[in-house]
């Protein structure tokens, strides 16, 4: 009987840590998911002041064509599209899943799957028979923040084309 108590005291102890840990881990990636979401909204926009602050001086990012951009090369686009018309293209609409946030005490890495999908707009304007081709486009990314200077920054970001099935 003592030892059926003892198991059974153990397995709520063990089970008491697990989601205590657990809880400790999502209340460390709360801060990251937050600047997720402020990044997102800012490049959206264009905010080149928000990017200012979220982005580290030092900022790397490779695009999914090996392309290299730094932090004054984001801000110079974000400046140019701020409240700028799209273009001719609606949308894109873009949707972000699969995102996996961990934290390493300083250093946290955020990943996930992108997905983009384009419609031009000479079909929206034309007859509502018309077929409207979407383009449709997935990348798979990796996000390091570290703190600099006491606070959470994007110092790289590294984006891999998914290939189309």
């Amino acid at each position: 009987m003592t030892s059926k108590v003892v198991v059974a005291m153990l397995g709520v102890v063990l089970t008491l840590s697990a989601c205590y840990a657990q809880e400790q881990g999502n209340k460390s990636e709360l801060p990251i998911k937050n600047l997720e979401r402020e990044l997102e909204a800012a490049l959206t926009k264009g905010d080149a002041v928000t990017l200012d602050r979220l982005l580290a001086d030092d900022y790397v990012e490779i695009d999914a064509r090996g392309g290299v951009r730094k932090k004054t090369d984001v801000l110079a686009l974000a400046r140019a599209i701020s409240g700028k018309p799209r273009g001719e293209m609606v949308g894109p609409e873009k949707t972000v899943d699969e995102l996996t946030t961990r934290v390493y005490g300083d250093s946290a890495l955020v990943s996930g799957r992108t997905t983009t999908r384009h419609q031009f707009m000479e079909y929206q304007t034309s007859s509502p028979q018309a077929q409207s081709p979407v383009t449709v486009d997935q990348e798979r990314f990796t996000r390091t923040y570290s703190k600099v200077g006491g606070r959470w920054q994007l110092v790289a970001w590294q984006t891999t084309s998914i290939a189309k099935k």
